[in-house]
């Protein structure tokens, strides 16, 4: 992975590139951000830059240029990269197949957790200088799962790095970590992708319908990742769902029918749906929510998110008409916020089901 393949967060990637171009690079790196974003990517491509054998750099006009490489791959924008992996050489080869001995991976086991044993075996690695890149990194996947004395078994490395070692920590929870490990550690936080970007590597990358791409990136929350995951579950049934939830809430106002909506959304007592499934239908939701928006705006029927249902949504803008769209998708983003951190899925269902 390189740091110009990467999609968004290019003023990370600008800052990394600098640090590796002045060798200020810090010793160790804290990835966050929501998982599917591309913290890992990104960790790879700082490995492959820094042991590149034949760099890529930026020329004072801002053309990015290496010598003896294709004309195809230089970059002629303002925008160049001031360092980047040529991703050719026997270095980025090594490290793209994942067998370069100067950058260790770290992953979860098959009990999601990373135990102290993995961790002495990888710093008793890194007490020697490294054997064929310009510097070791040690990048660890998901270091949310690492166990306590796994953390602590890192610190005294944190504090005091090995020479020429660089550590890249990613996670999509920073709170699990060690208030002493994340205070050794430089942050990166990585946002959310916007949605069209994410339409577009599932289009071009993973070869999705511009349909089907569209009404993915709706429901991923700015993650690449959580959208090829969507790919894999029955997008219809929830979509089903979330329809229902906004016909019956726009056709009732009694507390006891709200209540009965509630309770199909959520799944019933037999076959409750689970928390991951609920969050899917509120952001099928909320994408319905705005098309409906988009519908009232007279705005392309191209821009939809929901095509498929398309009818069934304009049966239905009339009632959301005005300011009701904008009121229920805020409550439908309240109710999202509220199942991320735990909230029982009853009480979400029921809530928002009183609320929009």
């Amino acid at each position: 992975m390189l740091f110009r393949d990467l999609v968004g967060h290019r003023r990370l990637t600008h800052l990394l590139s600098g640090a590796i171009a002045r060798e200020t690079l810090p010793p160790t790196l804290l990835f966050t951000g929501p998982a599917g974003v591309g913290k890992w990517q990104a960790a790879i491509a700082t490995a492959q830059a820094a042991n590149c054998e034949q760099p890529v750099r930026a020329r004072g006009d801002g053309v990015a240029s290496q010598a003896d490489a294709p004309d195809d791959q230089a970059k002629t924008t303002s925008d160049a990269l001031p360092v980047d992996a040529c991703g050719q050489c026997r270095s980025c080869d090594r490290i793209a197949r994942g067998v370069h001995v100067d950058v260790i991976v770290i992953e979860p086991d098959d009990r999601a957790s990373i135990k102290i044993d993995v961790i002495r075996d990888v710093l008793s690695r890194t007490g020697y200088r490294p054997f064929e890149g310009k510097r070791r990194f040690v990048l660890i996947r998901e270091a949310d799962t690492l166990e306590i004395a796994s953390q602590n078994a890192l610190l005294k490395s944190l504090e005091e790095p090995p020479p020429a070692t660089v550590f890249i920590l990613t996670t999509a929870v920073p709170g699990a970590l060690l208030p002493t490990v994340r205070s050794r550690s430089m942050t990166l936080r990585f946002g959310r992708l916007p949605q069209d970007e994410v339409a577009r590597v599932l289009r071009e990358r993973h070869e999705y319908s511009d349909t089907d791409a569209r009404a993915l990136a709706a429901l991923a929350d700015g993650s690449i990742g959580q959208a090829l995951a969507l790919a894999d579950t029955d997008i219809s049934v929830l979509r089903e769902t979330a329809l229902l939830l906004l016909q019956e809430t726009a056709s009732r106002s009694d507390a006891q029918g709200r209540l009965q909506v509630a309770a199909a959304v959520a799944g019933g007592p037999k076959k409750e749906r689970s928390r991951e499934d609920l969050a899917v239908v509120l952001r099928i939701t909320a994408s319905m929510l705005r098309d409906l928006e988009a519908m009232n705006a007279g705005a392309d029927p191209r821009v939809l998110a929901n095509p498929v249902v398309a009818d069934d949504l304009r049966a239905l803008t009339g009632r959301f008409a005005g300011t009701r769209a904008r009121d229920a998708f805020t409550a439908v983003d309240r109710a999202l916020y509220a199942l991320e951190r735990n909230a029982g899925t009853k009480v979400v269902t029921e809530w928002l089901s009183m609320n929009i």
